[in-house]
């Protein structure tokens, strides 16, 4: 078992259980058990590359605001954090409003106006996945066949199976055999990642083949980036080597592939592709360095923020997004001046970029200038060391561009989810209001979040929703079965309210939750007749 996980540089398994050990089976501890919800099909979706970093941007949060705390990484996307008091609960806390706050950076654009990913869930259904999000399970203390293993177990889990889990049939025989065929390039090269995703270290010699040979470079590309899936020395190896390469295309590739297989010990390794010649090599170092997490790159992605191009051959813009995109990934406070100075530097491109930058930055100065440009609340933005007057002004805004279109509203909504204070009076006012006009996903990620702060139901409610059913409005089953689950949960209408345009509905799935949400409401009114008090 390791003593430090290499994804995240973390202490790995050996080091957890000495001190579960030590602190929860000797000391009374308590544990938390961390993971991503629904990570794999993000990760089936956008590819290791992106979930690598996910896992590692959790790993400095879990790090960042559990500091007296042990944090461990089991692997894959599971986390122990180690402690006891009120400090380390809150400090578990402070980690998932963190999370939920930068997640969306992750995602493109259009994704994240969906507010998530439709793909696959685990049981193999096709639906719209939410946004990513962490679950925290605490383990009581004092349990003495507590294990890495126990601790899936208590989430609700089996032990999980290796990343890239493998088919029965690997396809690095076939690969093999369509080297030797000539197979068309195109298909070779779907075979060749296919082995990198699923992580066959039996097709690492004939990747090397492939790297060393006379093979297009449109293949040993593809052979980088492979290697790079698969993750062994050997294959750290060949990427350096290949950082060689004639062709920049390949290099390229192989500083993803070095970012992937080692994460932030490729971080130096790229330092020296920073002067490549090719404004491609180039730019893939400086975002490596960012989702490899090397701290001590900074000051390389600092520079480059602020460098003209060398030349016509290298494009000053987008190295610059390049390296902002860099330090956006690595998100540390201590930027935040550095980058508001260039979102308001005369003359200094791509402003917008810097911007982004800031706002996945977080801290008082990013609140600034986003309330200082008042328009919408941003796509990404850490809510990480602002003080409350900020973020009530902030909420204030987030509130106002609830109305300003699908990718404000998206923005709006992904604040609020991850708001650490109790909302204000008006802003329930003005979520409640959006009842009458959002639908889907949409409609349903509300619901979500008025239940999540046991905001209740009223008769506005019910009136705005059940007016859009009346008069034909498709608001969709699964978000109608969501918002019937909250007026159950929190109650403040009658069972009667129901009836018209939710029981007697056309639609079985609305039906069958409009049958429960009246179970529960009269089963509470009736025990409150019964204790002799009087229904509301």
């Amino acid at each position: 078992m390791s003593k430090t996980n290499p994804l995240t540089g973390l202490p790995g398994n050996s080091s957890i259980l000495q001190e579960l050990r030590k602190r929860v089976i000797g000391g009374g501890g308590s544990v938390a058990y961390v993971d991503i919800i629904d990570f794999k099909p993000f990760n089936d979706y956008y590819g290791f590359a992106l979930g690598d970093s996910v896992i590692r941007r959790l790993g400095h949060i879990l790090e960042e605001s559990l500091p007296q705390f042990f944090v461990g990484h089991i692997g894959g996307d599971d986390f122990v954090c180690i402690g006891d008091g009120n400090d380390f609960v809150s400090g578990v806390e402070t980690a998932r409003q963190k999370f939920r706050s930068v997640a969306s950076g992750f995602y493109t654009a259009r994704d994240r106006e969906s507010g998530g990913i439709e793909t696959f869930d685990r049981e193999g259904s096709y639906k719209l996945l939410p946004l990513l999000d962490i679950s925290v399970v605490f383990i009581d203390p004092g349990e003495q066949d507590i294990s890495v293993e126990s601790l899936a177990g208590k989430a609700g889990r089996a032990k999980k199976l290796l990343k890239g889990e493998q088919m029965i049939e690997p396809v690095f025989p076939l690969l093999e055999q369509a080297i030797r065929s000539g197979y068309q390039i195109e298909d070779t090269k779907a075979l060749v990642e296919a082995c990198g995703v699923l992580r066959e270290e039996g097709a690492v010699e004939i990747l090397a083949a492939i790297l060393s040979g006379q093979y297009s470079w449109k293949l040993r590309k593809s052979a980088a980036l492979a290697l790079g899936y698969i993750g062994n020395s050997r294959c750290n190896a060949l990427l350096l080597d290949a950082l060689n390469d004639s062709n920049p295309h390949v290099r390229t590739r192989a500083v993803e592939g070095l970012t992937i297989s080692i994460g932030r010990e490729s971080g130096a390794l790229l330092v020296p592709l920073l002067n490549d010649g090719s404004t491609w090599v180039r730019r893939a170092a400086l975002r490596g360095i960012g989702y490899a997490g090397w701290d001590q790159g900074l000051r390389f992605l600092r520079s480059r923020a602020t460098d003209r191009a060398p030349g016509a051959a290298i494009n000053t813009s987008r190295e610059r997004t390049a390296a902002l995109e860099g330090i956006s990934m690595l998100a540390p406070s201590s930027e935040a001046g550095f980058l508001a100075g260039l979102c308001t530097e005369k003359g200094y491109f791509p402003q917008d970029d810097a911007f982004k930058a800031l706002c996945s930055v977080g801290t008082d100065i990013a609140a600034c200038e986003v309330l200082r440009r008042d328009s919408v609340i941003p796509g990404v933005l850490n809510l990480s060391g602002m003080n409350h007057s900020n973020l009530r002004k902030l909420e204030a805004l987030a509130a106002r561009s609830l109305g300003k279109g699908d990718s404000a509203l998206s923005g709006a909504l992904r604040f609020l989810e991850g708001f650490s204070l109790d909302f204000s009076l008006s802003t329930i006012a003005e979520l409640k209001k959006y009842l009458g006009v959002l639908s889907g996903d949409m409609f349903r990620r509300l619901v979500i979040l008025l239940d999540s702060r046991s905001v209740p139901a009223d008769r506005s409610c019910i009136a705005r929703v059940a007016s859009r059913i009346d008069s034909g409005h498709l608001i969709g089953a699964s978000a109608l079965s969501a918002f019937l689950g909250w007026v159950a949960r929190r109650g403040g209408v009658s069972p009667g309210s129901l009836l018209k345009s939710f029981l007697r509905g056309d639609r079985r799935a609305v039906a069958a939750s409009a049958a429960l949400a009246v179970r529960t409401l009269a089963s509470r009114d009736l025990t409150r007749m019964q204790n002799g008090k009087t229904i509301g």
